[in-house]
């Protein structure tokens, strides 16, 4: 039996070759889904209408233990009856955990092959590995594989308060908790430091680990952490972040992160622990 954690999908890059096939279609960056419905997988016979439109097939691994496929559809499948488009944001809002990192995936993996068709050294046409994710390039023996972003996002707590930030592109009152890229050399500890002294000007410590979550817009995984706050003078970037203020666990902005988002988990987790305190 799987641990919980990996329960529902399993990634592998070969069929087991069971007698029942489900597939996630995908236009663009969004899931096709049976009108009505908030399945993210539907089986090979309701698929069958969308042969037409199939651009490209990929296999991605086993949903609870049925062999699962990407397809990639063209635009005009938009137009389907009996189906509709949800945008991965929305598959974030509605959907469980599972089935928006299967969605996340299915989109992921499609982009890579996408915008590796050719070799970064060579110029030469690549092709799927027989026997991995990846995809070879013959004349330079190298394998490409998926790239991932790391990023860190934290949420800064000063006892009963907690640092939040408002993005340069975000509407007036939206607040979140401050995240950033790490860099190339960086430990994830390393960047907590710098992203949060760049955003705010304030010197964290006590770092602590939440969890992470697959973030496909468009390739990330973001890692959540809490940490205590040093200094608490604030003076924001004013090139990514807009303003930032310390927010009492009590009178928090009326927009936040949905709690599907890691950053709402952040959120809520601070709250459980002034909460506990």
């Amino acid at each position: 039996m799987l641990p919980p954690a990996l329960e529902g999908f399993f990634p592998a890059n070969v069929l087991t070759g069971t007698d029942k096939l489900v597939i996630i279609p995908v236009v663009g960056r969004d899931i096709l889904v049976a009108r009505g419905s908030s399945d993210l997988v539907i089986d090979r016979e309701q698929a069958d209408v969308m042969k037409f439109f199939c651009q490209q097939r990929l296999v991605l691994g086993q949903w609870n233990g049925v062999d699962c496929e990407v397809w990639d559809l063209s635009p005009e499948c938009r137009t389907m009856e009996g189906f509709s488009v949800m945008e991965l944001r929305s598959v974030l809002l509605s959907s469980s955990d599972e089935q928006f990192s299967l969605a996340s995936r299915a989109v992921q993996m499609l982009e890579w092959q996408k915008n590796h068709r050719f070799c970064g050294g060579c110029g030469e046409s690549t092709e799927s590995a027989a026997d991995d994710h990846a995809l070879r390039c013959a004349s330079c023996d190298i394998s490409l594989y998926p790239r991932i972003s790391p990023c860190i996002i934290v949420v800064v707590r000063d006892g009963e308060r907690c640092l939040l930030g408002r993005s340069m592109n975000w509407p007036e009152g939206r607040f979140s908790a401050l995240a950033g890229f790490v860099e190339a050399g960086e430990s994830a500890e390393q960047a907590l430091h710098r992203e949060v002294f760049e955003e705010s000007g304030v010197q964290i410590e006590n770092i602590r680990y939440v969890g992470s979550q697959a973030w496909p817009f468009p390739g990330q995984l973001m890692l959540g952490f809490i940490a205590d706050a040093v200094t608490t003078d604030i003076k924001v970037d004013e090139v990514e972040i807009a303003e930032a203020y310390w927010w009492h666990y009590k009178e928090l902005p009326a927009i936040l992160p949905p709690i599907t988002s890691m950053s709402g988990r952040l959120i809520a987790r601070f709250v459980e622990e002034v909460n506990g305190a």
